[in-house]
């Protein structure tokens, strides 16, 4: 510590007070540009999503594009930004809307209120990790996916994702029930025949609404209302097909021995927890990566 500090990090230099008052307030180049820096932020990265319906951004979105802004402080505002971005881009304004993960940030939010050390909301690193999305062309429809095998993601024979999902579609009152189904199996690969959809709506800000199973593919939205009255859909996984019988989609065992996953099936075969199954993961998700004696033997031969 003494090392650190032993030596001034500053040495103030004074003017000879003879010195024409023009030179002495002049103040050097290299002061000037240490402040400017020191007043800037870190470039901001915005990532854009695809151009499409889906609207939904979770571990598996993809960006297709990103800019780099610079030369930005804290106490500008994502309105500023977001003019920023369009003027880059060449774009209109309104198809730059600011989001951090799924929070939504308003125009009248200022950089500096864009970091939060709370997991979940976007905001946990600085600069912000910004995404741009496009003016929405009808109206936003959330279907909200519970957590389940079916949607959870693996690498290696271990777990990277197991979780609720809130999907975003930007849909027209036109849209068919099994368009909407469509777009959802291009999210999830869990087909359209499989899936169960039904919809909240709330006609008025008293009652606590109503649920409505979509249960006709060839209806559109409108035919339900859902545009001025749905707060979300539910999805489901549909178990039985229409004659009632069980829809076998996952590997199991019986008298007959083991029957392995259908070659269509989208269910990740490592989430399968049998470990006697013949074609399990070499690798055991329930055992930890390592273990303290591991870590402490490692640690000692360094």
């Amino acid at each position: 510590m003494k090392e650190k500090f032993k030596d001034p990090a500053h040495i103030l230099k004074l003017k000879d007070p003879n010195l024409p008052a023009d030179a002495m307030l002049q103040v050097d180049a290299g002061q000037i540009r240490a402040a400017k820096e020191a007043e800037l932020m870190k470039p901001i990265r915005v990532r854009f999503i695809p151009a499409g319906a889906d609207r939904t951004i979770d571990h598996r979105t993809q960006y297709p594009k990103a800019v780099t802004v610079e030369g930005f402080c804290a106490q500008q505002s994502i309105l500023e930004l977001r003019r920023r971005v369009a003027e880059m881009e060449k774009l209109d304004v309104e198809d730059v809307n600011i989001f951090a993960s799924e929070t939504h940030l308003a125009d009248s939010t200022l950089l500096s209120d864009c970091y939060l050390d709370w997991a979940g909301f976007g905001l946990e690193d600085w600069p912000p990790k910004l995404i741009a999305k496009p003016r929405v062309q009808g109206f936003e429809i959330f279907v909200n996916v519970p957590a389940m095998r079916d949607t959870s993601t693996w690498d290696n024979g271990r777990m990277q994702h197991y979780l609720e999902q809130k999907l975003v579609f930007d849909v027209q009152a036109s849209t068919r029930v099994e368009e909407l189904k469509q777009m959802i199996a291009d999210r999830i690969r869990i087909p359209s025949k499989r899936q169960k959809l039904t919809a909240h709506v709330r006609s008025d800000l008293i009652s606590l609404g109503q649920y409505m199973e979509l249960d006709d593919d060839f209806k559109t939205l409108a035919d339900f209302d859902l545009e001025k009255h749905c707060v979300s859909i539910r999805f489901e996984k549909a178990q039985f097909d229409e004659n009632g019988d069980y829809i076998f989609d996952d590997a199991f065992w019986d008298e007959q021995g083991y029957h392995a996953q259908p070659q269509d099936s989208w269910i990740p075969k490592d989430s399968l927890a049998n470990r006697s199954r013949p074609d399990a993961h070499a690798v055991d998700p329930n055992q930890p990566l390592s273990i303290a004696s591991d870590r402490r033997a490692a640690a000692a031969q360094k």
